[in-house]
């Protein structure tokens, strides 16, 4: 089996990582559903384990449109995978956690460089690149010791679990009206009047855009009923992150309703 685990940039730290579009394949799952359970994890996972464990990027697809999909540390994967417990998976996972494991321990054996002190560019980049290591280190260290903090305080009371509860419901109703960390409505978007002038074409046409991606990515918005303003629609949060991208990427995308800037 070909399991290809190779460095990359995750949330800033250069690690060992996967695509979510190599562990559809490794699994024999369309890449929509490997998205569906990420984003099903991500929800019920801490927001630091998840800035620590996935980020979401973009590919390009068979005809050079650009696609979302998730980038994933060991850690992450297993997560995610967790539930997939037939022979063949089972299999699978054997698989990546050994080759996690030997790039792991192949990258905590490799000896710095010396700096070549005749060279003072290539000095000042082998002394960057030490630094950066020994400080992704240290948040790895710190980020752990505070995790495993958390689960020790947690499990001391049953209080806690109590005011866990709580605070789902408070986010699942936030969800429902739109205001969630999962889904949002259009206004609702705090970035928005960053880069577009107020105005309700503008929001018609960004909820427009939202709708027709979110088609595209499989996740389609929720249609909220609200008192004041009768059916609205919530969009999830990937389809707005992948907006956000698109919108970086093509600057003349609703030019007509963009922020004019300074010369």
């Amino acid at each position: 089996m070909n399991i290809e685990i190779t460095v990359k940039e995750l949330n800033g730290r250069h690690i060992p990582a996967v695509t979510s579009q190599q562990v559809a394949a490794a699994f024999g799952k369309e890449h929509k559903n490997v998205m569906r359970d990420i984003r099903e994890i991500m929800d019920k996972c801490s927001e630091s384990f998840n800035a620590l464990n996935f980020e979401l990027v973009t590919y390009k697809d068979a005809k050079g449109e650009e696609r979302p999909m998730y980038l994933l540390t060991k850690d992450g994967l297993m997560m995610v995978t967790m539930g997939y417990t037939t022979s063949e998976a089972m299999r699978v996972k054997e698989a990546y956690i050994a080759r996690f494991n030997e790039m792991e321990e192949r990258l905590r054996g490799d000896s710095p460089a010396i700096p070549d002190f005749q060279n003072p560019a290539l000095a000042a980049r082998a002394w960057a690149e030490q630094y950066e290591r020994r400080q992704i280190a240290e948040a790895q260290r710190d980020e752990a010791i505070r995790t495993k903090s958390q689960i020790g305080s947690n499990r001391e009371a049953t209080a806690m679990a109590t005011a866990s509860a709580a605070v789902r419901q408070r986010d699942a109703l936030a969800d429902r009206l739109g205001e969630g960390k999962t889904y949002k409505q259009v206004k609702a978007i705090p970035w928005l009047l960053d880069i577009f002038r107020e105005s309700a074409g503008m929001y018609s046409q960004v909820g427009r855009k939202l709708a027709e991606l979110g088609a595209r990515m499989d996740i389609p918005p929720r249609i909220i009923e609200d008192s004041r303003y009768g059916t609205l629609k919530a969009h999830h949060v990937d389809v707005i992150e992948a907006f956000r991208l698109e919108l970086k990427k093509d600057r003349n995308m609703l030019a007509r309703y963009r922020v004019a800037k300074a010369a």
